[in-house]
This record gives structure tokens, sequence and C-alpha cells, in this order.
């Protein structure tokens, strides 16, 4: 404010009624003015305190050696007209003092320079001060004989200092003005840690008897492998609202053939196998109404034959039991010269033939499958539709899991579902974010509705979170819930511990941390250049964005009084928010006092006064405005 406001040059006469040869009373004579400067003016409330600095320069000629001058500074309540100017020292009942400035004479008496001399003073503020103005009584002592003499107003500009400016009173809790109507929650949810998965892929081997593609339960694991396949198809479809929503499935896979047998057999064998796993997947896909997804099912097989087995062949020969002599042998016939028949002849006059049929050649009769699906295949609307089911009873709740129905509650605006949602979620999975989340639908109910039953529902869902793991978000909603109730201590004490804990690796808590940080702040300002209020404006540039945050954050820039046109922005960013918030329009009415600008001041003040009757007498007896109480303009806006 000190580059905004001139000098306040406040004249103060004060005239000694003694004889002519008291050197007091000479004093007195070519005493003919102080000159006085308060900032700032008007006074203002900062915390619990009234300060400002005081600052005298005085006649150099008055100052006399053994004179010691005083000015003492008090602060009245009441009405300024009901004040008569004191002659002989007297002050009015019920004075509050501010401060006392004293000179010696011996200091200054014989120099050229005026004495100056700048005082800061305070005062704790009571309400009965918002209404009053300040006083000097001037005290001349010499040795044992002293003059008192006024006091008289202290003069500004032509006009009295009058009123406390109560400006900070205005700081908005979290809760002041929050807003869910258009689905955006102002409490705090865990995080749901849904993210869109990985593609899956699932292998499915099946063994094959010699010389056959007919699948069998009975041929090696293919009983295990068969249930598998079973147990995942009927899975997939039990989690989708319509077969349609079902992703497309990609299959690749191999078939083989043991190197034994007639080459017209083994040429189609492998192409026989594939085709048998194929059609086997798609009665398990029909046994489960899986549609017409079955013509899209997608079988790429690569069918080895004849030579083309030989590289898997021999693979299989070195982790046989065979030992290296034979292990070698039976590579040289199959790098050696001759067609598949001619190796495979050779390969049954070996003395160890059998133990290659009994150890390699089943391994080589098979077809193979590697199913894909494309990862988080349910949508929305199968997540809804199941939970839809589940509400009714018609499922159980595990048919979705614990991050689902966290994901689908937080980014569902419809409140009522949230809670209906999370309210079945909790009979599966009892763990602290759903009985969290929980509690803050049950919040949000409450905001929407005006119903406080919900609060004291949520607070016991807190309870049970909280006994579950203590986190910033749980406090946090405490907090919050508690100032819904009007409990003042309990919130401040749950926010106290929220901000311990801290936002951990929820980054939406982070901005929620920011807002009470700036909130409390602003509450422990003794003054507008103690630091707090930057503190404040910092945190809250970066708090979640609620009407209150914003609020509080122009109110900051306002009460630091450096930057009128960011307050100015914080205030329209809460107004486009919430365009019937009274409080914003007042604020900005205040700026708009501070900048000297009538017609802003005219336009919020009385939109202010529109949305709430009450800031009518608020703005009659508001410091911030006596400049312009008089004035048309002001009486148009608040009549």
């Amino acid at each position: 404010m000190k580059k905004n406001l001139p000098n306040l040059m406040l004249s103060l006469l004060v005239i000694f009624a003694v004889g002519c040869k008291d050197p007091l009373a000479e004093m007195a004579k070519i005493m003919e003015q102080q000159q006085l400067t308060v900032e700032p003016n008007p006074l203002e409330l900062h915390g619990g305190n009234v300060g400002f600095t005081l600052s005298a320069k005085l006649p150099v000629k008055m100052m006399k050696k053994g004179i010691t001058y005083g000015l003492e500074v008090d602060y009245v309540s009441g009405d300024i007209t009901k004040f008569t100017k004191g002659k002989d020292g007297n002050k009015p009942d019920g004075v509050t003092k501010a401060g006392v400035i004293e000179l010696e004479g011996d200091k200054y008496a014989g120099g050229t320079e005026e004495p100056k001399v700048s005082k800061k003073m305070n005062f704790a503020y009571e309400d009965k001060h918002e209404q009053g103005f300040v006083i000097i009584t001037g005290v001349a002592s010499k040795g044992k004989k002293s003059k008192r003499f006024g006091p008289i107003g202290v003069m500004s500009a032509g006009n009295p200092v009058v009123g406390v400016a109560t400006t900070s009173r205005l700081v908005r809790n979290p809760v002041d003005g929050i807003s869910n109507a258009a689905g955006k929650s102002p409490f705090a949810y865990a995080q749901d840690g849904w993210t869109k998965e990985s593609d899956k892929t699932t292998s499915y081997n099946i063994n094959f008897e010699q010389g056959s593609a007919r699948v069998t339960a009975t041929t090696g694991d293919n009983k295990n492998t068969i249930d598998l396949a079973k147990a995942t198809f009927k899975a997939m479809a039990s989690q989708f609202a319509k077969v349609d929503n079902i992703p497309e499935f990609k299959a690749n896979g191999a078939s083989s053939h043991s190197p034994e047998g007639r080459v017209a057999i083994n040429q189609n064998l492998p192409g026989q196998r594939s085709s048998a796993v194929g059609n086997q997947m798609k009665m398990m896909m029909k046994a489960f109404d899986y549609g017409k997804k079955v013509k899209k099912f997608d079988f790429q097989f690569d069918n080895k034959t004849l030579e083309a087995t030989w590289p898997e062949f021999k693979t299989l020969v070195q982790g046989s039991s065979l030992n290296e002599d034979q292990k070698t042998e039976v590579v040289g016939i199959v790098d050696g010269s001759g067609g598949f028949v001619e190796k495979e002849k050779k390969l049954q006059g070996l003395a160890y033939y059998n133990t290659m049929m009994d150890e390699i050649y089943p391994k080589m009769r098979y077809a193979k499958m590697d199913i894909t699906v494309p990862g988080q295949a349910k949508t929305k609307a199968d997540m809804e539709n199941m939970l839809d089911k589940i509400v009714k009873g018609e499922e159980p709740a595990d048919k979705l899991t614990e991050t689902e129905f966290l994901y689908m509650a937080a980014n569902n605006p419809n409140y009522t579902n949230r809670v209906k949602w999370l309210e079945k979620a909790v009979t599966k999975y009892d763990t602290w974010k759903v009985n969290n989340n929980l509690g803050a639908a049950y919040l949000d109910v409450a905001l929407l509705t005006k119903d406080n039953s919900y609060v004291d529902k949520a607070l016991a869902s807190f309870e049970k979170a909280k006994g579950k793991k203590e986190s910033g978000e749980i406090y946090y909603n405490m907090g919050m819930a508690y100032l819904m109730k009007g409990d003042n201590a309990k919130a401040e004490e749950s926010f106290k511990k929220a901000v311990e804990i801290g936002a951990g690796d929820n980054p939406a808590m982070t901005g929620l941390l920011n807002g009470i940080k700036g909130y409390y702040a602003i509450q422990q300002a003794t003054s507008r250049d103690d630091g707090k209020y930057k503190e404040a404006y910092e945190l809250l540039a970066s708090a979640a964005s609620t009407v209150p945050n914003y609020f509080n954050k122009g109110l900051a820039y306002l009460l630091e009084a450096n930057d009128y046109e960011q307050a100015k922005a914080s205030f329209n960013a809460a107004a486009k928010m919430n365009d019937k918030d009274a409080t914003t329009f007042y604020a900005l009415a205040v700026v708009a006092a501070r900048q000297g600008n009538e017609g802003e001041l005219t336009q919020n003040l009385k939109k202010a006064v529109e949305l709430k009757s009450d800031l009518k007498a608020k703005a009659l007896k508001d410091a911030e405005f006596f400049k312009y109480k008089t004035k048309a303009s002001f009486m148009d806006a608040i009549k």
C-alpha cells in the first residue's frame, strides 16, 4: 500500500495554557505544527492484531534543553462525531493504548534538522474497535513539571483516521463456498490404481497320439490345458455386458509331427492338428455364448512338415538322455545327405531308436496356440452394467476388482451411485481405500443434498479406514466433515494431521493440502509484510481448483497490498466458478476501493448486496469504504 497511497500528513496544533514566563509556554508558542504520517490508513486487522507505523517530524525551534516531548497514541471506540477536542490532556473513557513516541530536547536543541522519528504501534483487536478513531495526547516535561495538552483526533488528508478494516476476516475455510454440482468432488478420494493392462498372452499346448489329429483329454497334459482354456473363456464372457464388447482375439501357433511314418501322412498331419486345436477352441467359445466373435477368431499357424521339423528335432535330441556319441551320431544323420524318408530309415536302424521314440518323438506330436487378448478389455459400460447387477444382488461383489470399484466410483458424477457401488465394494474389499472413498462419497451426497446425516456416516467410514491405515486423504476428509458439522477445533486437528502425513503418491492430495496450508498461513499473518501472505498465495497457486482456494489466494494478495491486479484476477476466478457467491463480489469491491476505482466498487458492491442483503450493514461500517460513504454511487450500491 505504501506505493499506492500518498503519505498521510497529519497536523496537530498544541497550545499550552500557561504564563508567558513559563518555559513550557514559550515552547508552546513556537511549536506551530507537528507533522505526522500513519501507515496504513485506514488501520487494518491482521490476525488478532492492529498494527501501524506512526512517523513524527517536529519543528526544530520547539526543541529545548531539559524538556522531554511525548506523543501518546490511542484508539477510541465509537462515533468520532461525538468526540470533543480536549484542552487539559484528559482522555475519553475506555481508550485503547497503541503506543508512545518520546523525544529528548537536549538531543535536538540548537540543531538545524527537524527531529524525525518513526515507531510501530499496535493493539489487540476487539469487535468494539471496528468503529472508532485515533487520537493523540501531547506531554511536555521539564524536571518535575509537566503539561498535558489535547487530546485531538488524528486527521488524514483533511479527514479523521477512522475505523479498522477487518478484511482479513473474509478468509474462507476449505468448506466455505465449495460445490460439487458440476460433478467434480472437493473431497479426497484415494487413488484407484486403475491403469490400462498390458496385452495378455496365454499358451495352450495339445499333444497327439502317433499319426493322429484327434484331440483327447487322456493324451499327455491335455486335460489340464482344456480345463484352463474353458475357465479362461468362461471368466472373460462373464465380464462383459454384451458379447459384442468382447475384444478381438489373436491366435498364433505352430504344429508339428514326429519324423516317422509315411510322407503322405506327415505332410498333412500338422495342418490337421492345428485345425483340430482351433475347432476345440471354437467349441469352447460357443459354449459360453461368444456368438459372432467365433467367426472373427483369427488363427495363424506355422505348420512344420518333413524337413522343417529337423531343427526342433535336433534341439530335443540335445536335451535327451542319449550319451554324447549317440547325440553326435543322430545329428550327423539329420545333417547328412539324403531325403526325409532316407534319414528316417537310418534313424529307425539305430540301437537306441526306442529311447528316441519314448523321449523325443512324443514331444513333436503337438499343436500349440498362443492367444493374445488386449489389455483392459472391459469398457466403462461393461463395468457399469456389472455394478448394476451387483447392486441388485444378481451378481456377487467379486465380479469386479477393488481397483475397478474405486475407478468407477471416482469417475461417476452421480454421487448416489458412488455410495451404492462403494457400499457393495466394502462388503468384499474392506480396505482403507474403499472405506475412505465411501466416506468421501457420503460427504459429496451431504454437500449436494444438504442432508447432514451423511456426514455422520462419512465419519464412521473414515474411522474404519483410519483403523486400517493412516493417510492424508482420511484426515483431510475428516477435517472437511468436522467443518461441515461446525466443529472447528476437531477440523484443525484433523487438517494438521493430514499435512503431517502428506500427500504420499496421490498428486491430487498435494493440491488439497496446499489449500489447507494457504488458509492457515493467512490466519497466522500479523502484518502485511511478515511473509505469511506471500507464503499463502504461493501455496494457493498450486492448490485444488475450489472457490475458497481461489478466493483465499486473492485475499492474500489484497492483504499484502502489493499487487491488486493479482488479487482481482483470483477473485474473478472464484466468481467464474460460482457467480452467486456474494463474498467474492464484496472482496472485489474492496480491491476497487483501494485502487480508487469508483465504478468497479459500485458495480461489485451492488452485486454483493443483491446476493446477500446482510452485506449492506457490513459495508456501512467497513473502513475500506470510508472515503466513499458520502458519495451517491456508494449509497446507490447498498440501497
